[in-house]
């Protein structure tokens, strides 16, 4: 303490945060990896540890135990949270919700760690509910908000009608997660063209919303 009694504040040097955050981020990509071959059930903070080239021990020095490192990696998987995203968009309703559909390609559909989560998810997540709810709560909501507040900010403009998608916002990324499944599925053997189909997302969720005051763009998203 200082001389008025204060507590001194504790000053971490700059290559100090720098070498904490890389270690995290060492621990982050270890454990997507044991989680992606061994699945939630069988996952072992040994075997983190041993995937990363680390002492046990310094798991613990950034997370409580294997729960609370999952939800890490699930919200590692986005890079910009979609509701952050539409706070710093200033352009039209329609060319925000071209920008959200992109990166829910980019991010999410066409990302290799997400389908492998959600591969993850889809097996074990009636016996771990509570993964499903930390997928949700990091990736899901956010996205649900962010399209909830594009189409109100649109029927206040008059841009988009109002329909029943206010209330259910999961319709219109709905082709988004069949692109995923199919992936996941079909990939292999059926290649589904993602430029050609989010443009075809794009302009199908448009047109249900667009008022027939406001001409459509032309333009992939």
């Amino acid at each position: 303490m200082n001389k008025s009694g204060q507590r001194k504040k504790t000053i971490i040097p700059r290559n100090a945060r720098a070498h904490k955050a890389q270690r995290r981020d060492q621990i982050l990509e270890a454990a997507f990896q044991v989680f992606a071959v061994k699945g939630y059930a069988e996952a072992r903070l040994d075997d983190v540890a041993r995937q990363a080239g680390i002492a046990k021990g310094t798991i613990y020095l950034y997370f409580k135990d294997k729960e609370q490192l999952f939800r890490a990696v699930a919200r590692s998987l986005i890079q910009k949270r979609f509701d952050s995203v539409v706070g710093d968009f200033r352009g039209t309703a329609s060319e925000l919700l071209r920008e959200l559909v992109a990166r829910m390609y980019s991010q999410v559909v066409r990302n290799d760690k997400a389908r492998s989560i959600i591969r993850m998810l889809i097996s074990e997540g009636t016996k771990f509910p509570q993964l499903a709810e930390i997928y949700h709560r990091e990736i899901i909501a956010p996205g649900i908000k962010a399209v909830r507040t594009v189409l109100k900010r649109g029927i206040d403009s008059g841009e988009f009608r109002r329909t029943q998608a206010t209330e259910f916002p999961q319709i219109l990324a709905a082709p988004g997660v069949l692109a995923m499944i199919w992936r996941l599925l079909l990939g292999e053997r059926h290649h589904l063209d993602l430029d050609a189909y989010m443009k075809a997302h794009v302009e199908l969720v448009l047109s249900s919303l667009q008022s027939r005051d406001v001409p459509a763009r032309d333009g992939g998203a």
